[in-house]
């Protein structure tokens, strides 16, 4: 129903989307109620942001695909405010979910790819577009170390990127990393171009028709054994690109090892430099401590055991 009228729900009590609120699947039962209703899924979003919470396209269908499940608060409050929506019976949708799946360091050996919502913005642009890339060799490896820098200009934006990291495979067969690279607001995507440095080479590269959003397979030389180690390097040359005031990295997954370093042009040199950090959930990311300037005119930050959410170097000019 492409007008987004929700339709009255009339009393079916043994009709299918009912057995599937009393027995699931979730994503079953989900789908079931949304139909009924003759909602789009983009007039459910649109009503759940009148109720100030804010979701992904991309969310609301892998949660009806089965592909991922709501699990953080601001998602369980989603499903809440989705069996109100529909008229549904209170806590019938929430029921289903079961007991959240366990995290930590290696939770996420299972589980299924998260989408960007929470991470970076624009969500859905990102995922669009991860998502044609993506295979399932990004379910296979998990990040051991990884190094980022960031080069910023004399025109105060970020010109390149440059990233070696080392992936472990948790299965057998990984053969491929996706770059992924969200630009300033403004930009534009055809003014991002990557460049296989190391043990890797391009394959599919997909580029966002209004968002400065990049996805880029790098394919390794040979397929991975469980528990093998690769090293590979690529970088991204940026064009033309607005002013840039931060640089954060999104971890989908947990990974061990974490630098980045952010360089700068001595014609170019900001007042101020400190920490960023954001929570999946979290509407924005949160300054922390300052980091210093060093006489090369770098700053840089290191962490270890990372949890999925985003870390990043933010500056303030003068």
């Amino acid at each position: 129903m492409a007008s987004g009228t929700l339709r009255r729900r009339t009393d079916t009590s043994s009709g299918p989307t009912e057995v599937l609120l009393r027995t699931g699947p979730f994503h079953e039962a989900l789908r079931a109620a949304i139909d009924d209703s003759g909602l789009t899924l983009g007039s459910l979003r649109a009503r759940l942001a009148q109720r100030g919470i804010r979701v992904s396209l991309t969310s609301l269908s892998y949660w009806q695909q089965g592909r991922s499940r709501p699990e953080r608060p601001n998602s369980l409050r989603a499903v809440q405010a989705i069996e109100v929506i529909l008229g549904l019976p209170r806590h019938s949708l929430v029921a289903l979910l079961g007991p959240p799946r366990p995290r930590g360091r290696w939770a996420g050996r299972e589980a299924v790819p998260r989408g960007y919502e929470g991470f970076l913005e624009p969500a859905d642009a990102l995922d669009q577009t991860v998502e044609s890339v993506l295979g399932p060799s990004d379910r296979k490896l998990r990040v051991f170390f990884q190094e980022d820098i960031a080069w910023v200009g004399a025109d105060r934006t970020i010109r390149r990127v440059r990233t070696r990291m080392v992936v472990r495979a948790l299965e057998d067969d990984a053969d491929r990393h996706v770059l992924v690279y969200c630009g300033e607001q403004g930009a534009q995507a055809a003014d991002l171009t990557p460049a296989a440095v190391e043990n890797c080479r391009l394959g599919r590269v997909r580029r966002h028709l209004s968002c400065p959003v990049i996805a880029v397979e790098l394919l390794f030389d040979r397929r991975l054994r469980t528990g093998e180690t690769y090293l590979l390097e690529y970088a991204l040359d940026i064009a033309r690109s607005p002013v840039s005031h931060d640089y954060r990295r999104a971890f989908r997954y947990p990974a061990e090892t974490y630098v980045l370093g952010v360089r700068f042009d001595s014609a170019a040199l900001p007042v101020r430099c400190h920490r960023l950090v954001r929570e999946p959930e979290e509407p924005l990311a949160r300054g922390g401590d300052d980091i210093i300037l060093s006489s090369a005119h770098s700053v840089h930050l290191a962490e270890h055991d990372i949890r999925p959410g985003v870390l990043g170097i933010a500056w303030e000019w003068d």
